[in-house]
Order: structure tokens, then sequence, then C-alpha cells
């Protein structure tokens, strides 16, 4: 079967105690639904989504606060707007949004986890961008105060493949 329009495969975090992301592999929907909802108890408020309305839809959970400025923003132009296109340069994002179900398609097909850990790495730059802009419009730095994340390249060879369980030369 393949990925619908709308099924929770990935769910990230950033709170105070770092980043958190869980990826549903083997667990029904339903089940992974449930252990993200989990652990999203664990983490201190306040809680930001760019699109909160969006994101409340995948994960039945009350976001605090909106990093989105109307409803028809995207990220890309917020990112562009806010002048931190070039920290989102940096990440070096491996898919857009509209390419995940493809390698989760793909992955369920395969097993491949090279798959998996493009769509984390996914995950994590769509973290780090929302930091971006909670730093810029929440915090309100300046954006030469805002220290850029590592490449998501960088994290994916250290970090995603060691939690995944495997290493590709």
């Amino acid at each position: 079967m393949g990925c619908k329009k709308g099924e929770l495969i990935t769910a990230g975090f950033l709170s105070k105690e770092g980043l958190v992301i869980l990826q549903r592999l083997e667990m029904t929907e339903n089940e992974f639904k449930k252990m993200a909802i989990e652990e999203t108890q664990t983490r201190r408020r306040p809680w930001y989504a760019f699109n909160k309305e969006f994101e409340e839809k995948f994960l039945p959970i009350t976001i605090d606060k909106e990093l989105q400025q109307d409803d028809h923003e995207s990220a890309f132009g917020a990112l562009l707007n806010d002048g931190l296109l070039d920290h989102y340069g940096l990440l070096c994002d491996p898919l857009f949004n509209e390419e995940i179900h493809r390698f989760w398609n793909a992955w369920k097909s395969t097993k491949d986890m090279v798959l998996i850990s493009k769509i984390v790495r996914h995950n994590h730059c769509c973290l780090a961008k929302e930091y971006y802009l909670k730093q810029k419009r929440i915090d309100k730095l300046d954006v030469n105060q805002i220290r850029p994340f590592p490449s998501s390249a960088q994290i994916e060879k250290r970090y995603i493949r060691k939690q995944l369980d495997f290493f590709v030369e």
C-alpha cells in the first residue's frame, strides 16, 4: 500500500531539550500517532509551528504559537522576506515536500534505509527553518545573530544513519 496524502510517517519536535525526530517504519499510522503524541507530552511548552493548523491536522495536539504571518505565506517566502534564505541554503535539504511520499513508498518496497535517512534529513531541515523563523519573528533576533545549523548532509552522516543503525560507505 502506498503513502496516502496526509499520512503521518515522520514527526519532529524542536524544544529547549533539543531536536527529536520520530520516524515510522513498521508501526501502523495509529500506533505511530499515539507514540508521537506521548512524546510531545514530555516536551516543554510553548510549541511553535509554521502553518500550525496544517500541522495540527497531522498530529491532533494544540500548538501554542504560529510562525506563519498570514494564511498564504509559504515557508520559502517567509525565509526570503526575513533574510534567512542563505541560512536555509546551508542546510542542503535533500527533498521537496512533494517527494516524501515517493521515498516512503520506495522504502516500503525496498527497505533501503538510505530512503528513510533522506526523509529524516528533510524533517531536520524543516525544523531548522522553523527555528530560524522563531528566532527572527518571536525572539526578534537580527539575522546576523541567528547561528546556522550544520549542513543536513553532515547530520545525516554523523547522526541519522547511526540512529537508523546502518552505514553506507
